[in-house]
């Protein structure tokens, strides 16, 4: 018989007792799992923010997220304990971030628990944030879902953006942490650029060789907010 996998954006309330039941036997019998947030997981329920993974109409995963203005976080993903270790977590994960995608979300974000889960999910392509400067876990990790600007290793460029992991007042004592050279068109960035980043840092834009605005990213442009938190994000640039 042909396996046919899909997703289910909007689980039936039978479909989430099917996922506590394993879940509580997961619970129960090897003292694992995510029954522990059965709380979050009801409550996100209930705001439409868990999708259900099936295998011939069977329910063997399912994650529970949350929208973000430019992102989308990930709360909690499980296969059911009988379903692992067949490739099936990385078809889920493609099916929801195509979906995550046709929703608008730019980025995911997610913290890796169980610690053990990190190898995955850096097979799927994501990336450990930066060190931010807030109590936050170093098992933190984002992926852009957009064709983004790539940092580059060059410090000449004309065009370029550069952001320090600094706040503007010790941005003279060190380079940039990272810089992008960068293109456009009509005041918009061909490849927009997405990063992890403090509110506070300083971030410069050179057009041309010439320095044109310089600033914490909160306070880089208020025609073009670039703030997302805890994101980056830069489309447009204008020199106003």
């Amino acid at each position: 018989m042909k396996e046919d996998y899909k997703i289910n954006l909007e689980p039936s309330e039978s479909d989430l007792k099917e996922i506590e039941n394993w879940l509580l036997d997961e619970s129960k019998k090897y003292d694992d799992g995510f029954y522990c947030n059965w709380n979050i997981i009801e409550r996100s329920y209930h705001k439409n923010e868990v999708i259900s993974f099936e295998l011939n109409e069977k329910i063997i995963g399912f994650v529970v997220w949350s929208q973000r203005e430019i992102y989308t976080e990930i709360d909690i993903l499980e296969i059911h304990p009988e379903f692992r270790r067949k490739g099936l977590g990385k078809i889920f994960y493609d099916k929801i971030e195509k979906s995550f995608k046709e929703r608008g979300s730019l980025a995911i974000k997610l913290f890796c628990e169980p610690k053990e889960s990190e190898k995955f999910w850096r097979k799927m392509g994501f990336i450990q944030f930066p060190i931010r400067g807030y109590s936050e876990s170093k098992l933190t990790f984002y992926k852009p879902l957009i064709d983004s600007c790539k940092p580059t290793d060059k410090s000449n460029d004309l065009n370029k953006i550069e952001l320090w992991d600094v706040e503007p007042y010790q941005a003279n004592k060190k380079e940039p942490r990272w810089i992008w050279e960068i293109k456009m068109e009509n005041n918009k960035l061909i490849y927009p650029i997405i990063q992890p980043c403090n509110v506070n840092w300083n971030v410069r834009w050179t057009k041309n060789g010439k320095i044109i605005k310089e600033a914490k990213v909160k306070y880089f442009s208020r025609e073009n907010p670039i703030e997302f938190s805890p994101f980056m994000y830069i489309e447009y640039l204008n020199e106003k």
